[in-house]
C-alpha cells in the first residue's frame, strides 16, 4: 500500500499563516481581510479565482508578482506541523504503508520545509512543481503515482482540498480527506471519506485499501 501526502494543509499546519499572509495583502490594497471561516469555506484550486473573490484586482496584478508576495509573507510566518503529523507518519509506517508527498509547492521550497521540520525521512519521494502559481498538482502527482510503482486501488491520496479528491480520480487512486486543514469538513465529507485528525484519516486510507483498521496504542 503507498499512502501519497498533501503537505500543506495536511502534514503542515499552515492553514491560519495563510489567511495572515493574504491579510497582509489585503490591507496594502485597501481590501477588507478574511477571516479563517471564510478561507476555508471558499479557498480552492486553482487558486486565480480565490483572489478574485476577496476582491484583489487581478486585471491591474501581475501574478508572479502577487504570487512572490505572498509567498514572502507566507514564509515569514514559518508554519509548523499539523500536532498529529508525526504520529500519523509513524503510525502508516508501523503498518509498513510507503509514504510519498505530492505538492503545489514549488520543489525547492518543498525539499527545504520537509528538511526544516524534521520528516523527510519518511518519504520515498518527495515531488513539487516548478512555479509559485498555485496550479492543479495533477501531472506532479500522475507522475509520482507512476514512480512508486505501485497498482493505483493500493494508492491512497491523503490531503485537506477537494482538488486534492481531483487528483485522485484522474489518477485511479483512492483518497482520504483531512478535516483540519484548508478545507471545512462540510465540503470535503461530501466528496470523500474524511478524517477529523490525521490519524483517523491514516485508518480510514488503509480501510480503503481493504486493511484492518490501525490499533490505537
Amino acid at each position: 500500500m503507498t499512502i501519497l501526502w498533501d503537505w500543506n494543509g495536511t502534514l503542515l499546519d499552515d492553514t491560519l499563516s495563510a489567511v495572515d499572509a493574504l491579510n497582509e495583502m489585503l490591507s496594502k490594497r485597501g481590501l477588507a481581510p478574511i477571516d479563517a471561516g471564510f478561507y476555508r469555506a471558499n479557498f480552492a484550486f486553482p487558486v486565480r479565482p480565490f483572489y478574485e473573490a476577496i476582491g484583489v484586482d487581478l486585471d491591474n496584478e501581475d501574478w508572479d508578482a502577487l504570487a512572490r508576495e505572498y509567498h514572502e509573507a507566507y514564509r515569514r510566518r514559518r508554519p509548523g506541523l499539523n500536532e498529529d503529523a508525526v504520529a500519523a507518519l509513524e503510525q502508516a509506517k508501523r503498518r509498513g504503508a510507503r509514504q510519498a508527498i505530492v505538492s503545489a509547492l514549488r520543489q525547492d521550497l518543498l525539499d527545504e520545509e520537509t528538511s526544516r521540520l524534521g520528516v523527510r525521512g519518511y518519504f520515498e519521494k518527495i515531488r513539487g512543481t516548478d512555479n509559485l502559481d498555485g496550479k492543479s498538482k495533477l501531472d506532479c502527482a500522475a507522475e509520482l503515482a507512476a514512480a512508486m510503482q505501485d497498482i493505483p486501488s493500493r494508492i491512497v491520496f491523503i490531503g485537506d482540498s477537494l482538488h486534492d479528491k481531483e487528483v485522485a480520480d484522474a489518477v485511479g487512486a483512492k483518497c482520504v480527506l483531512f478535516g483540519g486543514g484548508s478545507h471545512s469538513p462540510e465540503r470535503l465529507r461530501a466528496a470523500a471519506p474524511t478524517g477529523d485528525s490525521l490519524p483517523d484519516a491514516v485508518e480510514l486510507a488503509f480501510a480503503a485499501c481493504g486493511e484492518n483498521t490501525l490499533q490505537r496504542e
